[in-house]
């Protein structure tokens, strides 16, 4: 799988060579993402893009989650013990969903003519409010209002403005998500919680370094991420947890040698699988 990943990477860069149709595509996607803008006023157009989220965050607890269910009541929940419901992967899951939340937010904030910073700040304060809805939702559903899952969720909004608002930082560092959904889980609907198909990490990418950007180099990165498996109602695999270490193919930097947005921003927050090597740094 590994080699066809490679092959897979070339192929793309290599259909992807014509200037006309890079420029089209970016062109096209641009319009879409002004078309949904809906306003270009900044203030404006934030309130819409929260209500937005809430909505669909709303949609999705009814629909799947039993929120209204029950009074609403508090749940203490552990964090990496091995005996809790899902292993840990609902923390790093809900610190990387504030952190896309609060990302995208802010750069619909931003293309509206806010700065840099106050985008930043307002889209992690938008993605933390939308993630508070959320814990308030579970509440009233068996799941409870979990502080460690609100704990989880300041840290994914905080990250967010950090990396966001100071570009060098978002050079070296990328916190995204790999998923490919679980043979066990296709009846389920809700793939939100198809944990065992999923690895958040934290990727460190060598193209930050200002004398490597343009060598080979640059093409590398060091990852570092968390997964368990197991621990669903849907699961039929052993339970298990993993820490791991890897170095892999910067496909964030060959996307931006393209000079295609869209693939440039995908594969800031979304990890292929088979792009890289890891070994378990712990794992029980």
């Amino acid at each position: 799988m590994f080699i066809k990943s490679i092959f897979l990477i070339l192929f793309i860069m290599l259909q992807t060579s014509s200037a006309d149709w890079i420029t089209n595509t970016n062109t096209t996607s641009k319009n879409i993402s002004d078309y949904t803008l809906l306003t270009k006023n900044p203030l404006m157009g934030t309130v819409i893009d929260n209500l937005a989220a809430d909505v669909m965050i709303s949609a999705w607890g009814f629909k799947y989650w039993k929120w209204g269910r029950s009074s609403f009541h508090f749940q203490k929940e552990p964090w990496f013990e091995k005996n809790s419901q899902t292993g840990g992967s609902d923390k790093t899951g809900h610190f990387y969903m504030t952190y896309l939340l609060s990302r995208v937010l802010a750069s619909r904030m931003q293309d509206r003519g806010w700065s840099l910073k106050k985008s930043s700040l307002f889209g992690a304060f938008s993605g933390m409010l939308s993630m508070t809805l959320l814990e308030v939702g579970d509440g009233t559903s068996h799941y409870g209002f979990s502080k460690e899952d609100l704990a989880a969720d300041a840290v994914g909004a905080s990250l967010a403005y950090f990396i966001r608002a100071y570009p060098r930082v978002d050079d070296f560092i990328d916190i995204r998500l790999e998923y490919l959904p679980t043979s066990d889980y296709v009846k389920g609907g809700d793939n939100t919680t198809d944990y065992s198909g999923m690895k958040h990490l934290v990727a460190f990418k060598m193209s930050g370094f200002q004398s490597l950007k343009h060598s080979y180099w640059s093409l590398l990165e060091f990852q570092v991420g968390y997964y368990a498996r197991g621990y669903r109602s849907f699961d039929t695999q052993p339970r298990s947890q993993h820490l791991y270490a890897g170095i892999g193919i910067s496909l964030a930097n060959i996307a931006k040698r393209t000079q295609i947005n869209v693939l440039k921003n995908l594969f800031e927050f979304y990890q292929p699988g088979h792009t890289y090597i890891d070994q378990d740094l712990w794992s029980r």
